[in-house]
């Protein structure tokens, strides 16, 4: 009964994957996932906006709002094209491909940058003018060398429409940016004038009386007494009423980033079973090193065994992201094994290992298990595991679309399956589980 439920548990989520494949696909392109959304792409890796990223995605937006459609992608490495790195460097290529994947929901302008050059794609249209205007474009690498690049690219492209994005565009965000270093400023400057008043104040009190002028003063003695308590007083106010904001807004990020109170309730997995209930199925693969490596000779100590594609830019690194999380928390005596199986036969190259095992920062606990197409397929039909290949050739080159099961099987130390938890979960969930079996 319990494998039946598990049966049609993954089919369902096959199924729900297949559904949405336009529109979130697991191991294509990213870009092509992104921009269904959005309007500017500018690279699959975390990390923070430059601000020359921030300048191009308000151009853009600016653009758009102006009537000018346009969509633009920023392809700074190799590994921002996910499975298709046989386009890398090829941006003309890659423009109508990525033109066509987007064609069911969008079919106006489409802007590619590349460190060697401009792509251009627009349905029903001729390009030759683009290209001519494009072609007097330098472009360059770096991430923000490109979105400067493509941010001109969009001005003067939407120009020779007769489009006008305000100037300001790219000003604003760097103003937005600057706000906080404004009033910084702002209080120093009342601070400092502050002081200088009470300084002064004081100085007068303590100056030796001078001689008696031959005209009265016009305001005899010293300052007003209101005004020897009121210059601290104000900058005090001061303090208050710009140093405030600015603690608030520093505390509210702290916590936004620390995540805490996020997520925190323990939901169970998908499926979970009895000690000794559930033999995992053994299979024998090699890792990125070369060696062998199974689910048996882990044994003695829990064991989680996950499908991932190594050429997928979406869903597989926010599964592993969290995988490490959970992992790197344990002590090093008791952590788990992660044996991550191949989906995709294609990308089970060792630099395409390697280059996740940088970019995703992996934990030594982590095991590539890749091998021949028909042994993979093995072990996905005994883990109950969908994959889905479909095949397209585009401009000459094929491309290799994979669809498949986002899942996790936790094992104990005797072998047995205890627990699966299908995509997305939640590392207090894992982390729930592993517990019970320490």
């Amino acid at each position: 009964m319990s494998r039946r439920l598990s049966i049609i548990a993954l089919t369902a989520t096959v199924a729900v994957c297949g559904i949405f494949t336009a529109l979130a696909r697991a191991d294509g392109d990213p870009a092509s996932d992104y921009l269904v959304a959005k309007q500017v792409f500018l690279t699959s890796l975390p990390g923070s906006e430059t601000r020359e990223q921030q300048a191009l995605v308000s151009a853009v937006q600016a653009a758009n709002r102006s009537g000018f459609a346009i969509r633009v992608a920023t392809v700074s490495t190799e590994y921002d094209l996910g499975s298709i790195t046989e386009l890398w460097r090829k941006p003309q290529v890659y423009a109508r491909f990525l033109g066509l994947e987007l064609s069911s929901i969008y079919k106006q302008r489409l802007l590619v940058i590349m460190p060697n050059g401009f792509g251009f794609n627009w349905p029903g249209h001729s390009t030759a003018s683009a290209y001519r205007l494009l072609a007097g474009i330098r472009s360059g690498a770096g991430d923000s060398t490109l979105a400067a690049t493509a941010e001109q690219a969009v001005r003067q492209l939407a120009k020779s429409a007769g489009a006008t994005i305000p100037a300001s565009a790219s000003q604003q965000t760097k103003a937005r940016s600057s706000v906080p270093w404004i009033l910084v400023a702002a209080a120093v400057i009342v601070l400092l004038g502050a002081a200088a008043v009470v300084a002064s104040v004081r100085r007068r009190r303590r100056r030796p009386p001078r001689p008696k002028p031959l005209e009265p003063e016009i305001a005899p003695g010293g300052p007003p007494g209101w005004m020897r308590w009121a210059a601290p007083g104000m900058a005090a106010v001061a303090v208050l009423a710009i140093g405030t904001p600015i603690a608030l807004l520093a505390i509210f990020r702290h916590a936004g980033a620390s995540g805490e109170s996020v997520n925190s309730i323990v939901t169970p997995p998908a499926l979970s079973w009895p000690a000794n209930r559930r033999p995992a199925p053994n299979f024998v693969l090699r890792d990125q090193t070369g060696h062998t490596v199974s689910v048996a000779q882990y044994r003695g100590r829990p064991v989680i065994v996950t499908f991932v594609d190594p050429l997928c830019r979406n869903l597989c690194p926010l599964e592993a992201h969290l995988l490490n999380q959970v992992v790197g928390e344990i002590p090093a005596a008791q952590r788990p094994a992660i044996l991550a199986v191949s989906v995709d036969h294609w990308a089970d190259s060792r630099k395409d290992l390697l280059q996740d095992e940088r970019q995703w920062e992996l934990v030594p606990e982590w095991h590539w298990a890749v091998g021949s197409p028909g042994v993979l397929a093995q072990v996905w039909k005994h883990y109950e595991i969908g994959v889905s290949v479909v095949t397209k050739k585009i401009s000459g080159t094929t491309i290799n679309y994979i669809t498949h099961t986002e899942a996790a099987y936790v094992i104990d130390s005797t072998g047995h399956e205890r627990a699966l938890f299908v995509w997305p979960f939640y590392p207090q969930d894992l982390r729930h589980t592993l517990a019970q079996l320490s």
